[in-house]
Formats: C-alpha cells, structure tokens, sequence
C-alpha cells in the first residue's frame, strides 16, 4: 500500500502579472507576492492558509530589506511558520520544490508555501522619473538559504577578462554549441531562430507574458535596429529580460494532506522524482563548456525515482535565459532538435519575461495547470543557475505513483567523482586553441572586443584572453572554434591574436 503521507504533491500554483506603468501606483514585490498566493490558496483548498507551516521565499532583487520573509508571512496572516529567504540562482524554485519533497518524503507532512517576485520595470520606471518608492525596506542583506555565493559563479580570470555578465557567458556557450554541430554562423543563427519561435509562440498565447508579439525565427535571430546584436551571435531578442512585474507562488505538501483539504487525486501534480547539483563551478573551469554531465545525471536520477523514461514525458519546461541554455539541457536529454513535445510551458525568459531567480515558481504553477488540464501524464522541469552551473530537475506526474518517492542519494558526489577540473592560468604567452568566443557589439551596432577561452599546454590548462575590434570581425564571420591563436599578457590581461 502507498503511504500516501510520504508522496510529494504540488497542489495550488498562482501568477500574476503587474501591467499598472505609474510607479507610485504600482505594487511592490510583497502585493505580487500576496496576489500570487491569493490564487495559490484558491486552486489548494480553503483549509491551506491556516496550515502553512513553511514559508520559502524566493529571492527578490527588487527588495531592499534585510529580512523579507516575515514581512510577507505578516501580509498574508501566516503566524508560527518557519521563515527563510532563498539564494539566487534560475535553480531556486525546483529546488526550493526539492527541499520541500524530502521534507514530505521523512513524512513530516509539511505544508510548504513558495513564493517570488520581482518589480524591477517599475524600479527602473521610477528611477528614470525620480520618484521614491514608499516600499517596505529594512537594512542588510537576508541570511539567505542556501548561502550567496561570493563569487556569483566567475572566476577570478574571468572577471579580469570582463566575463561577469550572463549575455557573455551563454554567448561562449553558444559557439561552442554551434561548432559540435558542425554549423557556421548562418546555420546557426537560423537554428537558434527556428528554437526561440517555438519559445515565443507559447508566450504569446500566454496571457501572463510581458511580451506577447509573436515574432517569426527570422525576426527573433536577425540583427536589426530594433533588434541589436548584444553579443555575437545574440540579438536582443535571444536574451532574458529581466526588467518585469511578476509574481508566482506554489504550495507542496503530501497527498494526504491534499485529500484532506478536498482535492482530488487528479487535482494535484505528483512530485515523482527530483534531484539537483552543481557542473565543474567555473565556467573556464570546465573541459567542454558546451555539456552538462551535472545536468545529465540529475535528469537520469530524477526519472528513475519516477519510475518513468524520457519517453514518457509529454512536456518540458526548459530553462530559457539563452537559447545556449535551452541547447543545453535538450542535449543532455537526449532530445532531437525536431523533437515536437513541447519545450516550455512557460515561453522563455524573454518572451514571457525573467523575474529574477522566480522564473522557475512560473515553470511550476504551469506545470500543475498542464497536467490538471488532462494534456499528459509527465512532465519534467528544469531549472538552472548561473552560467550552466546549479541544476534541479522535478518530475511531475498526474497519476498518483505506486509507491513514495525516494530521495537522490549522494548524487553531487558521484557527479564529482567523475568530473574533470581544467586549471586556469592568469597570464599565458604563445599559441593556444579556441574553445569558445564571443563579441559584444556597441550600441551602434558596431562589433567591439572580443573574448575567449583558450586552450594552452596542449589542452591540459585553459586561460582567458581579449581581443581587439579587428580580429573581432573575423570571429563573427565564421566558426572560430579550434582556431589558433597566439596569446601575449598585457596590463589589461591576456590579449590573443589570429595566427
């Protein structure tokens, strides 16, 4: 018999999405927050409220308080709940779901209520019109779960080199991706055109999305006035956008519980199998930047627990800050490029918007309404941070499972054990290889400096290197990777020529 205390379920999921322009009318993080539980606790029960036990917030760059969470739990009227502010990452929400399903999995029987938003278009509004914004604020910075990173995922070589921002990093990835698949510049930007659109075709039917225009592969990949090149091969309509209003919430508790608070066994989305780790942490750090073994190994544990293959899935909601991102992880599961499932029920972190570390909560919330809506059986989410580099995977099924869940067991360690670490050097001279590169333009369109990864030693180490405007031209007019290159130190770090 199931123990049905010790299955994981999802069983409300809200979004909301703030279309009010004038920043002193507009809500703060913690009015989206309660909206989106609003409508969480009207899909979960009457009886929900009253039994959270567990408040999980999402991490919000939109908020300047030093302990966010107990102000939310006061605005809902949650009293005697465990409180915690999240770290930052795409990762954060199935991972936030991850927690809470080991929590049910001990049988503890936790009512846990996940929530996030971000406010960062009317941040920015306000800003560029001067106004103050009267929102709840407090000094510090919350002590967050699990703990910041102090380095956001870079390596000291890399900061030198300029490579901080995601739009540089996914670039790298990207032509990496392009040279494994044996595609020139031409090939690759069509492919990447024809992927997105299936992207912005479901933001666009989405009611949700902060950009609802429908755009073809050929406007969403080709460089225009309109639509700039940020860096080489990514106009801007390939990169996430982050300035958005929204909201998103989801409650995870057990099956029993659901059933007690009047919900329908097919009123739930299971949790039938989760798993999350982290790649080798630093991008340059990694033999190929273009795979994810990590990633690899999370989805493979995750079905297993589920007792289901990646045949059975009839969805996917992918992470979508770049299409390198959504490259990626199709990939690793083993996806043809032609595969029709679905890849997002959500519609990308640029089309339907990329509030912060909260995207995921959305991926979540629509994961439940997809599966109560009968269209399948399975569905997989993915979530990821930083640069490739956090993973968490969840496996949501409509049908109640034969038996409880079991928890990964000692996953991170087996991923490592089998993990090579290139070492990075901060100075290198001579010849070496491209591993990947990418170019960021002015706003002009002009293309500016380069920046690459290099392979130096014969493959056994890895540096990071510029490059000047000329040599920029010839790497956006053709596949550069595997090309040589000789490297010189300068007092701006290693620059690399063309040889």
């Amino acid at each position: 018999m199931t123990d049905w205390t010790r299955v994981p379920v999802v069983v409300g999921g809200g979004q909301v999405t703030n279309r009010q322009e004038d920043p002193a009318a507009a809500p703060d993080p913690f009015d989206l927050m309660v909206q989106a539980t609003g409508l969480t606790l009207s899909g979960a029960g009457s009886a929900a409220v009253a039994d959270i036990d567990h408040l999980w917030m999402v991490h919000s760059l939109s908020l300047r308080h030093g302990d966010p969470a107990p102000v939310l739990a006061g605005r809902l009227g949650i009293t005697g709940a465990e409180t915690r502010v999240s770290g930052m990452g795409g990762n954060i929400p199935q991972w936030l779901v991850n927690r809470a399903a080991e929590l049910v999995a001990t049988g503890t029987r936790p009512r846990v209520l996940i929530a996030g938003a971000e406010a960062l278009a009317t941040r920015r509004r306000a800003r560029k019109l001067g106004i103050e914004l009267d929102w709840p604020s407090a000094p510090g910075w919350p002590e967050t779960w699990p703990p910041l990173e102090p380095d956001v995922g870079t390596h000291p070589v890399e900061r030198e080199h300029g490579l901080v921002q995601a739009t540089t990093m996914y670039a790298l990835i990207e032509s990496a991706l392009a040279h494994a698949a044996g595609r020139g510049p031409e090939a690759q930007r069509r492919a990447m055109g024809e992927l997105m659109a299936r992207f912005n075709a479901v933001a666009a039917a989405n009611p949700l999305s902060w950009f609802g225009t429908r755009r073809d592969g050929t406007e969403i990949a080709t460089a225009t006035p309109d639509n700039r090149m940020i860096c080489f091969p990514y106009p801007k309509y390939c990169n996430a956008v982050m300035d958005v209003d929204m909201g998103a919430a989801v409650i995870v508790t057990d099956a029993a519980t659901a059933r007690a608070w009047g919900l329908a066994p097919d009123e739930v989305a299971y949790v039938g199998g989760w798993a999350d780790a982290h790649e080798v942490w630093y991008l340059s750090e990694r033999e190929q930047v273009h795979t994810a073994p990590g990633l690899v190994a999370c989805a493979r544990s995750a079905l297993g627990s589920a007792g289901v293959t990646m045949d059975d899935v009839g969805a996917f909601d992918l992470y979508a800050c770049f299409p390198s991102s959504i490259e990626v992880a199709r990939d690793s599961f083993g996806l043809a490029p032609d595969d029709p499932r679905p890849l997002t029920l959500t519609g990308g972190l640029q089309y339907h918007g990329g509030p912060g570390s909260n995207y995921v909560t959305h991926s979540v919330a629509n994961t439940l309404d997809w599966l109560r809506a009968g269209h399948g059986d399975v569905a997989l989410v993915h979530g990821n941070g930083y640069f490739l580099t956090k993973q968490a995977v969840g496996v949501y099924t409509g049908r109640p499972p034969a038996a409880a869940p079991a928890p990964p067991d000692g996953l991170q360690e087996r991923i490592d054990a089998h993990a090579t670490t290139v070492p990075v050097e901060s100075s290198a001279a001579g010849p070496g290889t491209i591993l990947a590169y990418t170019v960021t333009y002015e706003r002009d369109g002009r293309p500016g400096d380069g920046v690459m990864i290099v392979n130096i030693g014969e493959g056994r180490s890895h540096t990071v290197a510029r490059t000047d405007p000329a040599t920029s031209g010839v790497l956006v007019s053709e596949d550069a990777v595997g090309a040589a290159v000789t490297l010189s130190p300068s007092d701006q770090g290693n620059v690399a020529r063309l040889t």
